[in-house]
C-alpha cells in the first residue's frame, strides 16, 4: 500500500457514474487504497459502497446483479429486506409521483456498506445542495443511505430529503466533481468526471427529460470547467460515456465497457504518480 495521501473524488452523471467501476477497479489492481473518498450523486452512491469496504469487483458483481435486467431489477425491488417497492414511490410532493431518494439508496446500496458514515473504512464525504440557501452542503456523518438519498435528488425525480430542517438536493448543482472536497489532509487528488454532454437524439427532439437533464449537465460542466482554472486536481480522468444517457441504467453492461477504455489511462498516471513520490 503507498505511503501516498491520495483523494478520490467520484463525480455525478446518472447512469454514466457507473463508469466509476472499473476506474476504483484500477485502485484495486494496484493496491492503492484512497485515504478519504468524496462522492457527488451517482459516485456518492458508488463512493459510499467502496469506503464501506467493499472491493470494486463486489461493486460490479451487484450492479450486474440489481440492473443486468429487468426482470432482476424488479425481482431485486420486490424481495429486499431493507426496504419495499411501495415506499420507493411518493404521491404526496408536489402534487406528482416521485421517487423516495431514501429508500431508493437503501435499496441499490449493497449488502455490506455501512449503515453510518462514521463506520466507512475510508473516511467518506457525501456531497449535496441546501437549495434554500442555494450553498453546496458536505455531509460527513450520520446514515450512510440518508446522505446518498440527498447528493442523489434530482429535483423533480428524486424526492428530497430534509436534514435538520434543510431540503437537500442532488450535489451536482454545486460541485458536480469534488475533488477540492477530497483534497483536505491528502498529498495528490484523482478526480474522475462523469458527466459527459447531452445526447443528440437519432431524429427528432430531446423529450422533456432529456431537456431538464441536459440543462443540468450543461451547467454541471460550467461550474466544473470554473473549479480546474481555480486549481486542478492531480489525475483528471473523464471516461468517455457521452453516447449514454442520464437514465440509461439498463445500458449497465456497455457503460462498464466505455469505462474499461480509461482504465489504462488511469493506471499510467497514477503509477507515475506514485513513482514520483518515492523519488
Amino acid at each position: 500500500m503507498s505511503r501516498v495521501k491520495i483523494g478520490l473524488a467520484l463525480g455525478g452523471g446518472g447512469a454514466r457514474g457507473i463508469a466509476h467501476i472499473p476506474m476504483l477497479e484500477v485502485f484495486d489492481e494496484l493496491g492503492v487504497k484512497p485515504a478519504v473518498i468524496a462522492g457527488t450523486s451517482m459516485g456518492a452512491l458508488i463512493g459510499a459502497a467502496y469506503a464501506s469496504g467493499l472491493s470494486a469487483r463486489q461493486i460490479r458483481q451487484h450492479t450486474l446483479a440489481v440492473l443486468g435486467n429487468k426482470v432482476e431489477t424488479a425481482r431485486h425491488l420486490f424481495t429486499s429486506k431493507r426496504g419495499s417497492l411501495k415506499d420507493l414511490i411518493d404521491f404526496k410532493l408536489f402534487g406528482h409521483v416521485m421517487i423516495e431518494g431514501t429508500t431508493l439508496a437503501e435499496l441499490v446500496l449493497p449488502e455490506g456498506a455501512a449503515a453510518r458514515i462514521e463506520d466507512t473504512e475510508i473516511p467518506f464525504k457525501c456531497i449535496a445542495t441546501d437549495f434554500y440557501e442555494r450553498r453546496e452542503v458536505v455531509i460527513d456523518s450520520g446514515p450512510l443511505s440518508e446522505a446518498v438519498a440527498a447528493s442523489i435528488a434530482i429535483p423533480g425525480l428524486l424526492a428530497a430529503p430534509r436534514k435538520n430542517g434543510r431540503v437537500l438536493v442532488d450535489g451536482g448543482m454545486t460541485n458536480q466533481v469534488p475533488f477540492d472536497r477530497a483534497s483536505a489532509g491528502t498529498d495528490r487528488t484523482v478526480a474522475i468526471d462523469v458527466t459527459g454532454r447531452p445526447v443528440r437524439p437519432a431524429d427528432g427532439g430531446p423529450k422533456n427529460i432529456e431537456l431538464a437533464l441536459g440543462a443540468l449537465q450543461v451547467m454541471q460542466y460550467t461550474v466544473t470547467a470554473l473549479k480546474m482554472a481555480a486549481g486542478p486536481p492531480d489525475i483528471y480522468i473523464a471516461p468517455e460515456i457521452d453516447s449514454f444517457r442520464v437514465l440509461d441504467f439498463f445500458r449497465v453492461e456497455e457503460i462498464l465497457r466505455a469505462g474499461e477504455r480509461s482504465k489504462d489511462e488511469l493506471r499510467r498516471a497514477l503509477s507515475n504518480l506514485l513513482d514520483q513520490a518515492e523519488i
